[in-house]
């Protein structure tokens, strides 16, 4: 492992009740609770080791969104790749996510940003209302990879940070990602 440690900021956003407090809790202490606590808004740190380099997250976990939030601006200088997440349970929060996106990219006034899209609580298969293939379809449209998690099983949570930090890196051109895109496809965002 190499000595230098590189700073990466994950901002993961998305509608209320989406689980984003509950992912990113499972990611930093393995913990899971079911008990919703609506979130204010949060900064954590935690260290990961990708390819034998020590990267040092810094994790903001915000309030969930609705249509008519207002993103704080700070974000679009500070963050290296943000962290989109709706409910695979939960169509409006689909809708939300893609708002979510627009919402960036107009406060960024550019047009892309290194995104992860992600599909969490895959585990509810009985009240499913969004599709994988549906979701990968609009992670291809907005050229970014998809995933899908469950903090409940613990279900391609570290991969979904592993992800992030490796397309922030391709963002700042410090290493070429593998397969980053849904399906393979080499590009920058990550919705959740």
């Amino acid at each position: 492992m190499t000595a230098n440690r590189l700073d990466r900021n994950v901002v993961v956003l998305g509608g209320m009740g989406v689980g984003k407090s509950t992912a990113i809790q499972r990611f930093l202490s393995n913990e899971f609770s079911d008990t919703h606590y609506p979130t204010v808004s949060g900064t954590y740190n935690k260290k990961i080791v990708i390819n034998d380099k020590e990267y040092n997250l810094t994790i903001t976990d915000t309030a969930g969104q609705d249509e008519t939030s207002i993103l704080d601006p700070t974000f679009a200088g500070s963050t290296d790749v943000y962290v989109i997440a709706f409910s695979v349970a939960y169509r409006k929060s689909y809708d939300i996510a893609q708002v979510i996106r627009d919402k960036i990219l107009d406060i960024s006034g550019v047009e892309s940003v290194a995104m992860v899209l992600v599909g969490n609580k895959s585990d509810l298969k009985e009240e499913r209302q969004v599709s994988n293939s549906e979701a990968k379809e609009l992670a291809l449209k907005y050229k970014c990879p998809y995933i899908e998690t469950s903090a409940k099983e613990n279900s391609n949570i570290e991969e979904m940070f592993v992800k992030s930090v490796k397309i922030a890196n391709k963002a700042r051109g410090d290493e070429e990602e593998d397969g980053a895109g849904a399906d393979g496809d080499k590009s920058m965002c990550i919705v959740m």
